[in-house]
């Protein structure tokens, strides 16, 4: 019931609104929680990667400062398993030889730093009571008033082992900058004492190593000002994190970092052999800044894509709902009977085809008013003529019974004074009248009638013109001639006109032949009617086929009869049948009729033809056509 009441809903608006209700709920919901989904996704895995990146670059810092630590370390073990340090410092015998033993600590000193990129200054501060043995030098200091004011001084004074610190240094032209240093202390036993071996990181070999510029990067050691960052004006600060926010003291994440989101790594490492914490903070400003331009592209491309297609839908709709509409008024057009509409509508698909087919659908019903007017007018002409035929009839008087019975009685004196010529030309005579008014108020007769009044008007004909004229009848063997019907006074009149214009020169041995067949289907009925007489020339014969269709002249001497019978059939049958003539001057002429053969009542019984006195061996059956 559900979708019945979806479905119907979307049934009550037109095409258009359906179209764009259905791109609605078909496409720019589903598309939208789509690309909520996959933005959602993006922006996550991509601010995952962002982190992992920043991550990566937190562990190369890390690695750095862990592989720096170990080697000054290493350089530390060194120094103090140095034997000649101890002596230098210790002893008191007077054959010692100090410069011998400051030279080769110089020597290890400045082959170290030499040799070292990471170091800027290694030095060793040594109490001045111990440097009675010393040879002054550059490495081996002894503790002054200015160093016991240093940072490193004092701590030292205060942790027994080694520690890293950072401090600010004075570089060339009196610039001062932040320096980490590893401080060790190195115990002088024999004294009861101990010096300080300081050894500081250069600043720009760690950022030659650390330095990316997509990062910023923030070192500092315990809760001292970094000594070293990305942006070199702010060594010397605090941490730009609070520390004691994050417990766990490494993470990776989102940080807010001068009051901006960034994406970041902290990372907090314990140095090799002492107790200090190294801080490493590396972030990724434009990291989410990059995300969010790239989740804010995936959306505009998104609302984009959905936008254009919302434009191609509506387009789309109103062409179609502009088809359907055209549609509907020629359909309505067609229902109230008014058959003016346009010729066709826009597209090639099925709607086109439809309108195609309601076109011809237009065609058919428009040929078949115009046939229906047309059998129309042809009934009302048939009606006419039968009315004028009635007319003339009442005109004349006639009175059909008054008439048979004079004539009977004319014949039936002939015959008792002997006279039978005559008595039988007035038996044809009444006999071819009694069909004639018989057939005056009906359209059609059967075929053995309308040959059986041939018959009986060609023994007229013999009697009026003796040995002038001879016929026969050729009809298909196997044809009911009581089992179609056929107008009445078809074949007579073209007869009539073959004796009164074809034989009429003829003073003996004329000729005329009626051969009767259907067609090979069985559809059709054929007549021809030949006379040998003196034929028409190709001009008249081209002037009668002419006027066939059209009335001729009143003082025309050809074709008034056989137009008026080629319109009866025009009228009765249709356009498709009528006659056609064949004529050769000094040969004859031949008409031929063609109609359609209609049948009587199924299973009625063949009629015999009556023929009277007549000469019925005239009459003969035949499988071939005659020329």
């Amino acid at each position: 019931m559900k979708n019945l009441f979806q479905f119907n809903y979307f049934s009550r608006n037109n095409m258009k609104r359906q179209l764009i209700t259905l791109f609605i709920c078909a496409i720019i919901i589903p598309v939208l929680c789509i690309s909520a989904i996959l933005g959602f996704m993006i922006y996550k895995r991509t601010i995952s990667h962002y982190e992992d990146l920043a991550a990566s670059q937190s562990k190369l810092v890390h690695s750095t400062i862990v592989s720096t630590s170990i080697y000054l370390h290493s350089t530390y073990e060194s120094v103090i398993d140095s034997s000649k340090l101890q002596q230098l410092l210790c002893t008191e015998d007077p054959a010692f030889d100090s410069v011998a033993a400051t030279a080769e600590l110089t020597a290890l000193f400045d082959k170290t730093l030499t040799n070292t990129a990471m170091l800027t200054t290694l030095q060793l501060y040594v109490p001045e009571r111990l440097m009675g043995n010393v040879e002054s030098n550059q490495y081996i200091l002894p503790f002054t008033g200015e160093t016991s004011h240093s940072r490193w001084y004092k701590k030292a004074r205060k942790i027994s082992g080694n520690f890293w610190i950072s401090d600010i240094r004075t570089g060339q032209n009196d610039v001062n900058y932040w320096e980490l240093h590893y401080c060790c202390r190195i115990p002088v036993p024999q004294k009861n004492d101990y010096a300080v071996l300081v050894m500081s990181v250069s600043n720009d070999y760690l950022r030659n190593l650390i330095s990316n510029e997509n990062y910023q990067i923030y070192i500092n050691v315990n809760d001292e000002p970094v000594f070293i960052s990305s942006d070199r004006a702010y060594a010397g600060e605090e941490f730009p994190l609070g520390l004691e926010r994050e417990p766990s003291g490494s993470r990776t994440g989102t940080f807010t970092l001068f009051g901006e989101k960034v994406i970041g790594s902290l990372k907090t490492v314990n140095l090799y052999h002492s107790e200090d914490t190294l801080h490493i903070f590396v972030s990724d400003r434009n990291a989410r800044r990059t995300t969010q331009q790239l989740l804010f592209i995936f959306l505009l491309i998104t609302m984009l894509a959905l936008l254009i297609s919302a434009v191609i839908i509506s387009l789309y709709a109103t062409y179609f709902s502009g088809r359907i509409n055209t549609l509907r008024l020629a359909m309505s057009r067609v229902s109230n009977n008014n058959y003016d509409i346009v010729d066709t509508i826009r597209g090639d698909d099925e709607l086109t085809a439809t309108f195609r087919d309601m076109k011809v659908m237009v065609e058919k019903l428009k040929s078949a008013e115009a046939e229906i007017y047309q059998a129309q007018i042809r009934q009302q002409t048939i009606e006419n003529q039968q009315q004028q035929m009635e007319l003339k009839l009442l005109a004349n008087q006639i009175n059909p019974h008054f008439l048979y019975n004079t004539l009977e009685s004319i014949r039936m004196k002939a015959f008792i004074e002997g006279n039978r010529d005559v008595a039988t030309a007035i038996k044809l005579l009444s006999k071819s009248m009694r069909y004639v008014l018989s057939n005056t108020r009906t359209t059609s007769t059967t075929l053995e009638k309308e040959l059986d009044y041939i018959n009986t008007y060609m023994a007229i004909m013999k009697l009026r013109f003796s040995s002038r004229i001879d016929y026969d009848i050729y009809i298909e063997e196997g044809l009911a001639r009581s089992g179609y019907r056929i107008l009445p006074l078809l074949l007579q009149p073209i007869i009539e006109n073959a004796i009164s214009h074809g034989l009429r020169d003829m003073e003996e041995n004329g000729h005329i032949i009626l051969k009767i067949r259907t067609s090979k289907d069985g559809a059709l009925l054929h007549a021809r009617i030949f006379d040998n007489g003196a034929g028409m020339s190709k001009d008249t014969l081209k002037h009668v086929n002419t006027h066939l269709s059209t009335p001729p002249s009143k003082d025309s001497e050809h074709g008034i009869g056989l137009y008026n019978i080629n319109n009866r059939i025009h009228l009765f049958y249709g356009q498709e049948y009528g006659i056609s003539i064949q004529s050769k001057e000094g040969f004859g002429t031949c008409v031929s009729v063609t109609i359609p053969l209609c049948s009587t009542v199924p299973g009625e019984p063949p009629d015999s033809v009556q023929t009277g006195e007549t000469s019925v061996t005239n009459i003969r059956y035949t499988k071939e056509e005659e020329e």
